[in-house]
């Protein structure tokens, strides 16, 4: 039995129980702790070891109120006469100001127990981002784990560590160059209709590249509302090889959402340009609406779907050469020239946690400034001073 196969919210009593009951044992993926970890120097420093140690390998689940004997889980011993909620408070405050750089992605819940009681259970996902070492309380180590359990880092564990992040990066532009040329080439789940220019959107999150994350396409299937296609309410989902597919319907396809099943988004929507008084135009309006409408979206999906971040967002304008933004309200000095590339390769934004529509907001902000940019402008109108989008002014 395997805590990393079941969707985090859902673990249970039950869960742990079937931990005793089948003999796991720890190991690279799993620690016990019988108690809590003090507050003391040693107490603070052994929890962000193990933490950390789980993040600079493969991930994995540390178990608070489990007992073992040799490392074999034997029995659930609940921690009582604890806020619950200030415990975790506590943890969470630890892994958020006492590793350097922070592990994202990390869950943390604590589980009633019917006897009294309960038992704290911390995922922690494969870091890609590493090294992280521990930096509280007057500390500066790295520890990575493996069968035997959490040691300090050699220094060509460490040099393996830090070229983890690019080599992860590297392959993320070589996926978006690879299903870009398949859009362009027609090669798509579904033919999509030529027409107008497209709008490609990645959501790449680096742990799709471990070869071992595998999203629940039955679950995928049941939050099929959180993935619909840019621009458009009505869909026909279905499983298809590479994961499960939401189509725009119509005689015509006008776009797709794919999830992969190692957690990648790639939604498209055909028609990205117009023409109007014998000029193409990209209508900026339009745009922000179909990609920050079902950005959130996305990005809440893999949430519930288990997806660690961090996550590369990516966004693609193809066949939009000449074509001029299609701004509102411009000026006799505002008139802006046309674009001169055929595909614009918008800057890749780095979503480091999960958060709210307006964070997404503020992290994608600098791909839309770039939009602009390219069509004569300093920075999109459509956003305020704080990153929020505001639409036109």
């Amino acid at each position: 039995m395997s805590l990393g196969r079941l969707n985090f919210d859902q673990i249970s009593e039950p869960d742990l129980q079937s931990l005793i009951d089948t003999g796991v044992p720890e190991g690279i993926s799993i620690e016990y702790k019988r108690g809590l970890y003090s507050g003391s120097d040693a107490g603070v420093k052994e929890f962000l070891k193990d933490v950390s140690a789980f993040a600079n390998a493969s991930g994995g689940h540390l178990i608070i109120g489990m007992d073992e004997t040799d490392g074999v889980a034997d029995a659930i011993v609940p921690l009582t006469g604890l806020d619950p909620d200030k415990v975790l408070q506590r943890l969470e405050s630890l892994m958020r100001d006492g590793l350097e750089p922070r592990v994202s992605g990390s869950r943390i819940k604590a589980i009633p127990i019917a006897a009294g009681g309960f038992v704290i259970v911390i995922r922690v996902p494969r870091s890609w981002n590493p090294p992280h070492r521990v930096s509280a309380r007057n500390t500066n180590r790295f520890f990575v784990r493996n069968s035997a359990g959490a040691h300090e880092v050699s220094v060509e564990e460490l040099r393996v560590l830090f070229n983890v992040s690019a080599t992860a990066h590297d392959r993320t532009r070589a996926f978006r160059q690879e299903r870009l040329a398949k859009v362009s080439g027609g090669e798509t789940p579904v033919l999509l209709a030529n027409d107008c220019g497209k709008t490609v959107l990645h959501i790449v999150p680096l742990s799709a590249f471990s070869g071992r994350d595998q999203v629940d396409l039955e679950r995928a299937f049941e939050l099929r509302k959180s993935l619909p296609p840019m621009g458009n309410t009505s869909s026909t989902p279905r499983f298809n090889f590479d994961g499960f597919i939401n189509i725009r319907g119509g005689v015509e396809c006008y776009g797709y959402t794919q999830l992969f099943r190692n957690g990648i988004i790639e939604a498209t929507k055909v028609r990205l340009t117009w023409e109007e008084d014998g000029e193409i135009l990209i209508p900026c309006l339009a745009f922000d609406k179909h990609v920050l409408g079902v950005l959130h979206l996305y990005l809440d999906a893999l949430k519930m779907l288990d997806v660690a971040p961090p996550l590369v967002v990516m966004l693609t304008l193809d066949g939009v050469y000449n074509a001029k933004l299609g701004v509102n309200n411009l000026t006799q000095y505002d008139r802006n020239p046309p674009i001169m590339q055929s595909v614009l390769e918008l800057p890749e934004i780095v979503i480091e946690d999960y958060g709210s529509e307006k964070d997404y907001q503020r992290a994608v902000r600098p791909a839309f400034d770039a939009l602009w940019n390219a069509g004569g402008f300093a920075a999109s109108r459509h956003f305020d001073e704080n990153g929020i989008w505001t639409g036109p002014r």
